[in-house]
């Protein structure tokens, strides 16, 4: 998934994080708190996918994206994020 890559940029009100070239972000007060939201959206994202979105185009080929997301709990996660090896 080296083609995937979490972007940080600090807002008035806090942090939006998101994934160029996927539909998914999330908002924080602080970064922490965006991360953790982008933890919980990727969540949703590969819940989404597994039941209605597999098949649509623009997000056939984020197949690998939700296999990332499967397997990796919520720290494994994390430090992807935020560019943690």
């Amino acid at each position: 998934m080296s083609w995937l890559r979490a972007e940080a940029v600090p807002e008035a009100d806090g942090w939006s994080v998101f994934l160029s070239g996927t539909p998914i972000a999330a908002d924080g007060a602080t970064f922490d708190e965006a991360i953790d939201e982008m933890v919980d959206a990727l969540r949703e994202y590969a819940a989404d996918w597994q039941d209605r979105l597999l098949d649509a185009p623009g997000h056939r080929d984020l197949w690998g994206l939700v296999q990332l997301i499967s397997l990796s709990d919520d720290s494994q996660l994390r430090d992807w994020l935020v560019g943690n090896p």
